[in-house]
């Protein structure tokens, strides 16, 4: 929740209600009072509420109305009918027309209102976060498409790797359309946060094939100790990996190679890499990273567990990742085909082995 007060509006033709509601939980909202109706609808237009509270039998126009008006011309606020009035009509009049989220019995329960009130605001915050989340990827994605040397299938590999977490939260916010609480609150929070990290990670490497596709780019060649890219990726992606319990293995005696090159573009390969492992990796298991020079070619490799692979996979990326495949490829996904991307333009190439085990072991290979 924000750390200012949450602001209530709360509308009564009765000025003593409007005074008790007022002392009541002043310190918990900022409170604003008024007796007509007529007056919400301006106030809402000069500045931003999240909860309306709405008695029903008033002269203007009853609650049922004005919530009805709120619902179209201010969808996110959260609705609230206050009436003495409980009978069966007057409420589903009330969900139908003025959608609301609850209504409150007169006489007011405060602690009743409270919980009622900080369980909307949760699902207020949820759905004003969804929205700003929805227009941040509007402007990226406008801005490739408008990028000279982006190709089509890179513009239609985003659509489609970004339409499952964008799923999740649009099926998500269709349940707080309900009341949620406790637990089942917790596990939607839950839900909406990974779906928007991916939607992060994802927003990251767009930006990055962006800028590697855009013309007159040039690399960065600095020195770069492949042993701090390791401890880098290995950083990056630690939480995620801890969340199911996998452990990175790496090589304490491994000599620290030295490449010419971008160490954030390195770090971002091997991230992408790891994510790859981990995809293919048992809760609780082990992926190993380590470099070694052989035949004179350095290799930095990432070794999974072998799980969720087939014969006809272990062959598709065997072809796909060899030292004589240079084609751009999106049908690994766009992590993979980035790292791809990076590794050629440091003059090396990603490869794809099946290791005695069975396991997978993808390798970044530098001249």
């Amino acid at each position: 929740m924000a750390q200012d007060k949450p602001t209530v509006l709360y509308v009564d033709d009765v000025p003593i209600n409007l005074k008790l509601f007022e002392a009541t939980f002043k310190k918990d909202y900022d409170i604003i009072l008024t007796e007509s109706p007529k007056e919400v609808l301006d106030i809402l237009k000069k500045q931003e509420i999240q909860v309306l509270i709405s008695d029903q039998r008033m002269p203007e126009m009853s609650g049922t109305e004005l919530l009805e008006i709120v619902s179209v011309e201010h969808p996110d606020i959260r609705r609230y009918l206050l009436t003495a009035f409980t009978d069966a009509e007057t409420v589903i009049e009330a969900v139908n027309k003025g959608r609301i989220h609850g209504y409150i019995k007169k006489p007011m329960e405060p602690d009743a209102i409270r919980q009622s009130i900080n369980s909307s605001l949760e699902v207020y915050h949820l759905k004003k976060k969804n929205r700003q989340i929805m227009e941040e990827l509007k402007s990226v994605n406008k801005e490739l498409l408008n990028m000279d040397g982006l190709k089509s299938e890179i513009i239609n590999s985003i659509s489609n790797e970004i339409s499952t977490p964008l799923n999740r939260i649009m099926g998500t916010l269709h349940l707080l359309k309900s009341k949620i609480e406790g637990d089942e609150l917790s596990e939607v929070v839950n839900i909406l946060d990974h779906s928007v990290f991916k939607l992060e990670q994802f927003s990251m490497l767009a930006k990055q094939i962006s800028v590697l596709k855009s013309p007159g780019f040039q690399l960065k060649r600095d020195k770069v100790s492949i042993k701090q890219v390791i401890q880098f990726g290995s950083i990056e992606t630690g939480e995620e990996l801890k969340e199911q319990g996998i452990s990175l293995k790496k090589n304490p005696e491994s000599p620290d190679y030295v490449v010419e090159g971008d160490s954030g573009l390195l770090v971002s390969c091997l991230i992408s890499l790891i994510r790859f492992a981990r995809e293919h990796t048992e809760n609780n298991g082990t992926i190993v990273i380590d470099s070694t020079m052989q035949d004179g070619q350095l290799a930095c490799w990432v070794e999974d567990q072998g799980a969720n692979y087939s014969d006809a996979l272990f062959e598709v990326l065997s072809n796909h990742f060899s030292s004589s495949d240079t084609v751009f490829n999106l049908t690994m996904g766009i992590g993979l085909a980035l790292s791809q991307m990076i590794m050629e333009a440091h003059g090396g190439y990603l490869i794809f082995e099946k290791t005695s085990e069975p396991r997978g072991c993808l390798k970044m290979v530098f001249p």
